[in-house]
């Protein structure tokens, strides 16, 4: 087995065994819980908080983290090897781990094991075991923004999930060196919502949701807590999302890997510069969208304003938000802010003809 396919293979395994311990219990508290009409917005808020960000926290990192780390070193994957030929099994796992352990105790400057050992006491729930081996790659690697954030995160988990303190800390010294990191801006922002800063903690969230593709779950908890962020300052909630389906054109081609795309909408009667916009990898078509106000390119944007709008899409080879000839593009015709189920389709942008 070569050593991305066993680091997967024990990810994968330890992912199980944590969602095998986590899972039951709270299928179990919802089955209890259903019969109660009177519940409040608090637990299901409690609920975000303490699970839904810091584990879509989690998920962005393996997504934009340090794919460099999926390597492990020959030295490690004799360490962790077992007599089978069929791969690690369940019961292998914890021996694995600490074999691993014991492996880096005669190698306390190697860094592609210690972020996978800190990885893989957080996938076995041993999270103060995890901020310990965080801890150790933060003396490594003092100026790695994304480090920092994971230790903040093991520790603060470790603290049945209180940010407050040195995991509060650490996050603040992974924004000074990034100030875009997504999970440290995930944390901050739930650090701040737990102290009742709920200004600072929509700033937070919205700074994630800027970087998150608009479909994914992680997005829509982000939403869901600037949601109640805004509206524990009183402010009104924002205006549904133009929402609908991006698709090529019959007879267009598909756009290259690595291509950019863009989402805008402006005003309809009115100068041509977008209202709001995202950009993202252009990925597989066709593939849905949503924009809403806190896409918006100026402070205070508000969709809902606007009567009319026009929504479009454009895919950009050069990944220029200039519009080039060759750039697959579309527009919607006039919509109403709030306007869902609308479909624009991509077809490639014609030269501007000489007069």
């Amino acid at each position: 087995m070569n050593t991305q396919a066993l680091f997967i293979t024990l990810t994968a395994l330890m992912a199980a065994l944590a969602l095998a311990c986590v899972v039951p219990p709270l299928l179990r508290r919802r089955a209890a819980g259903m019969g109660n009409a009177a519940a409040t917005p608090q637990p299901r808020l409690a609920l975000l908080l303490a699970v839904c960000l810091p584990a879509a926290a989690a998920a962005l990192y393996f997504q934009v983290g340090r794919p460099d780390v999926l390597t492990m070193p020959p030295a490690l994957l004799q360490a962790a090897a077992t007599p089978s030929d069929h791969g690690p099994s369940e019961q292998d796992i914890p021996a694995m781990v600490e074999r691993l352990a014991e492996r880096l105790r005669s190698e306390p400057e190697n860094i592609d094991g210690w972020h996978m050992l800190a990885r893989s006491y957080s996938a076995m729930n041993r999270y103060a075991d995890a901020a310990q081996a965080y801890a150790h790659l933060a003396k490594l690697l003092p100026q790695d923004a994304g480090v920092l954030a994971d230790y903040a995160d093991a520790l603060a988990t470790a603290r049945e999930g209180k940010l407050a303190g040195e995991p509060e800390r650490l996050v603040e010294r992974a924004l000074a060196i990034d100030p875009q990191q997504p999970k440290a801006l995930a944390l901050a922002g739930s650090a701040a919502f737990a102290k009742g800063d709920y200004a600072r903690a929509e700033q937070r969230w919205s700074a994630v949701l800027a970087q998150l593709d608009g479909d994914s779950d992680f997005a829509r908890s982000t939403q869901a807590g600037i949601a109640e962020a805004r509206a524990r300052q009183g402010a009104p909630a924002p205006a549904p999302a133009l929402a609908g389906t991006i698709r090529l054109a019959p007879g267009t081609p598909a756009p290259a890997p690595g291509q950019v795309l863009f989402v805008y909408a402006r005003a309809a009667d009115g100068a041509p510069m977008p209202l709001a916009a995202v950009r993202r990898n252009a990925g597989a078509l066709p593939r849905s969208f949503a924009l809403d106000d806190s896409h918006g390119l100026t402070p205070g944007t508000r969709l809902a304003d606007v009567p009319k709008l026009i929504v479009g899409a454009r895919i950009s080879a050069s990944g220029s938000a200039t519009a080039q000839p060759g750039d697959l593009e579309g527009e919607t015709g006039p919509v109403v802010p709030g306007s869902g189920g609308l479909v624009i389709e991509l077809a490639p942008r014609k030269a501007p003809r000489q007069e």
